[in-house]
């Protein structure tokens, strides 16, 4: 009789923790769709701006804002090397080309990032020789370009030839991030422009896409503007070289975006799904907002920093 008591008294607990867990979600979910855009907008990019983005009302996604913490790190090869261990499994499609007495590097982007399904275009330039940092990187390092090097660009995003989004702007570095969309790199295919200032510029920047094989037939030219495809890359891809770990990683970033998807099931739009997130999950929201990437980038760029400022040789 007493074993039974215990039983039922651990039965009403239990009902009375679940009542009070739904009773305090709806009151979450309420508040939430209480709010204004005007508030979430402003609260969410306050609380994604130490990260480097901010909320793209007019596509419902993630973007990259034009002065984040990425703009003082440049970029190298060794980024793309360590991509996976940062559960992003892109495919990259880096454009070299020398231009203005400098080297200059065009790289574009797209596939899984954790949890977000995105794509990018980058534009840096280089006036250094390069760096040999023994068992870390060795090569040529990248700065990002100045406001003053802004390219006009676009990119249409496509996954299983079904528009996800669209991005245009002045940028050096033009990105998009859907949230809770999981893809495969190879289910992926961007429509690229890119819009260069005069014609030396746009020849040269055709050369380096003709050297990794673009061909004509794959290149569409208007004036200064260079439009193409990036489907399946022509460039060496540095996750290959994971096949045993990569299964792994995008199992894992599946499931992330399962339960992104359990917890907002609630909400249609982003803006809502990541307000609910900032406010009664913001430890899922710094997974969102790459957190770890954050930390584990700057740990890099500190790493070659002092052979970049030439204080080791």
């Amino acid at each position: 009789m007493e074993k039974e008591c215990i039983i039922f008294i651990i039965i009403i607990i239990l009902i009375l923790l679940l009542y009070r867990w739904i009773i305090q979600r709806k009151e979450a979910i309420d508040n939430v769709l209480q709010r204004t855009d005007e508030e979430k907008i402003k609260d969410i990019n306050d609380a994604l701006d130490i990260y480097g983005f901010i909320y793209d009302k007019n596509n419902d996604i993630i973007c990259s804002n034009m002065y984040p913490w990425q703009r003082e790190v440049g970029y190298c090869k060794l980024y793309d090397d360590t991509a996976p261990f940062i559960n992003m499994i892109i495919d990259s499609e880096p454009i070299y080309f020398e231009y203005d007495n400098r080297r200059w590097l065009i790289e574009i982007w797209k596939g899984q990032y954790g949890m977000t399904t995105g794509g990018e275009i980058g534009i840096y330039v280089s006036e250094m020789d390069d760096i040999d940092i023994p068992g870390i990187f060795s090569g040529t390092f990248f700065k990002a370009v100045s406001d003053e090097e802004l390219l006009n660009m676009s990119f249409n995003l496509k996954m299983n030839g079904e528009d996800l989004f669209q991005r245009h702007d002045y940028h050096w570095w033009l990105t998009g991030f859907d949230v809770g969309v999981f893809s495969s790199p190879n289910n992926l295919s961007m429509e690229v422009m890119l819009s260069f200032p005069n014609s030396n510029m746009k020849n040269a920047f055709l050369n380096g896409l003709k050297r990794i094989g673009y061909k004509d037939n794959e290149i569409k030219i208007i004036n200064n503007r260079v439009c193409f495809n990036f489907n399946k890359p022509k460039s060496n891809q540095s996750y290959s070289r994971y096949k045993l770990i990569t299964p792994f990683i995008q199992f894992m970033n599946k499931i992330y975006c399962e339960i992104y998807n359990l917890i907002t099931k609630d909400f249609v739009r982003t803006i809502d799904k990541i307000d609910f997130l900032r406010l009664y999950y913001p430890n899922l929201f710094k997974l969102i907002a790459g957190k770890n990437r954050m930390k584990k980038l700057q740990k890099y760029y500190k790493s070659i920093s002092s052979y970049i400022n030439g204080d080791e040789q």
